[in-house]
């Protein structure tokens, strides 16, 4: 199948080119035979969006989402630029966050490879990685019932988090 608008630029790399109201290219990373029309035209569209910088790019596991496409990463201007919920998954709940630092840009960036590296000393990222912390089956049911409110309630977070969290981190049925 070919996608209109869809030009190869590497074994795995794809491009399409700034059209229409699209602000920046976007560039998709994948096995050219896994790509569908609908996600790159979900792509296309994210690559419109206020103050996005570079390109919008979608990596190899990109497939039809809820705005964005699953694969898809965009990063925003600080003054131009928009905060999606489309872009962390908000339609299912994945436990992508957005972190809020206060503070001046100029000593983040200055810090920022020791944030990283903090940040991955602290939060098991990955396959294979794990954490110290254990719960029992009755804790564990309790947090897949109960959400982000019952790990709450057990000290590890704030009712503030709750508050910055889709649906208090917690799905009805």
């Amino acid at each position: 199948m070919s996608i209109p608008g869809v030009e190869k630029e590497g074994k795995y790399i794809y491009r399409i080119k700034k059209t229409g109201n699209m602000k920046v290219d976007a560039i998709v990373l994948a096995d050219y035979e896994t790509i569908d029309e609908e996600p790159i035209e979900q792509l296309k569209n994210v690559a419109t969006l206020p103050g996005i910088v570079k390109a919008a790019y979608a990596m190899p596991d990109i497939h039809w989402g809820y705005g964005f496409p699953i694969g898809g990463v965009a990063a925003f201007d600080l003054e131009d630029g928009i905060i999606s919920p489309g872009g962390v998954g908000f339609d299912i709940n994945c436990g992508v966050r957005m972190l809020v630092v206060d503070g001046n840009p100029d000593i983040v960036k200055k810090n920022l490879e020791n944030l990283i590296k903090r940040i991955y000393e602290n939060v098991p990222v990955g396959v294979g990685e794990t954490s110290d912390l254990r719960f029992s089956k009755n804790d564990f049911k309790k947090i897949v019932e109960q959400g982000a409110k019952k790990v709450v309630e057990m000290g590890y977070g704030t009712e503030e988090d709750l508050l910055r969290i889709e649906d208090s981190g917690v799905l009805e049925e």
